[in-house]
């Protein structure tokens, strides 16, 4: 709990440092159906701190899942992430990001993941944006050693480091003035070993504004990977809900 700890002061002291109208914040409370490597309902939160500016933007979240039952905790992981886009509001953008990720029932006790590409804006007005990116992704994941059936023999624990090239689509559409739908989909492959080593991944969102400050947000999220260590599956599907407050 310190690293999340030590993720939300990080944020909190970021929001403090920065009173111009071009920054805005988000946190939200809700919770999770899973089904894969975890089966039940479980608690979330998330937060996020953007600054969206014609230039350069950045954007700062994280994201708690923490589930216990009878004192045992069947499910905790934390992801934090950080991310530059310049130019975001043209035709082309560069990006780089980072991100960290801890889940033990996924098999590792952290992940981190670096990201830079270009965005390629297809089509855009004040209710729609739509674009395609490409990057390359270098993956370091810090496996555990041990599963159900003891200690894992090195010849079968998996590569800790991976590069990767990454395909986004992203979609955001207006439905109404109250109504919004995201959807974002990702194919990461394995430059070395792309036929066997991938991973894809979707997110599609329904945001509903309730008031000035406060939305609804109902996700599904499906991520697949092709290579896991023994005794994980391979598929994860999430669905949550979430009340956020935005100002």
């Amino acid at each position: 709990m310190r690293k999340t700890l030590s993720i939300i002061l990080l944020l909190a002291a970021v929001t403090t440092l920065s009173a111009q109208s071009k920054w805005s914040y988000r946190l939200g409370f809700g919770g999770e159906m899973k089904s894969g490597n975890v089966n039940t309902t479980i608690f979330n939160n998330n937060g996020a701190i953007e600054r969206n500016d014609s230039t350069l933007a950045f954007d700062a979240n994280y994201a708690i899942v923490y589930g216990m039952k009878d004192k045992v905790v069947f499910d905790k992981s934390l992801t934090a992430n950080m991310k530059f886009d310049l130019w975001q509001y043209d035709r082309w953008s560069p990006f780089v990001s980072l991100t960290y990720y801890n889940n033990k029932f996924k098999g590792y006790e952290y992940k981190l993941s670096f990201l830079a590409g270009v965005k390629y804006r297809l089509f855009w007005n004040e209710k729609c944006d739509y674009s395609l990116s490409a990057a390359y992704v270098y993956d370091y994941v810090y496996y555990f050693k041990y599963n159900a059936d003891g200690l894992i023999p090195e010849s079968e624990r998996l590569k800790p480091q991976v590069n990767r090239f990454s395909l986004r689509f992203k979609a955001r559409q207006s439905i109404t003035d109250y109504v919004t739908i995201k959807h974002i989909t990702f194919y990461q492959p394995s430059i070395t070993d792309f036929a066997d080593d991938y991973i894809v991944s979707s997110i599609t969102s329904l945001s509903t504004k309730l008031t000035t400050h406060m939305s609804l947000d109902l996700n599904f999220n499906y991520e697949y990977h092709s290579l896991v260590p023994k005794g994980v599956q391979k598929q994860d599907i999430i669905t949550s809900a979430t009340l956020s407050l935005k100002f």
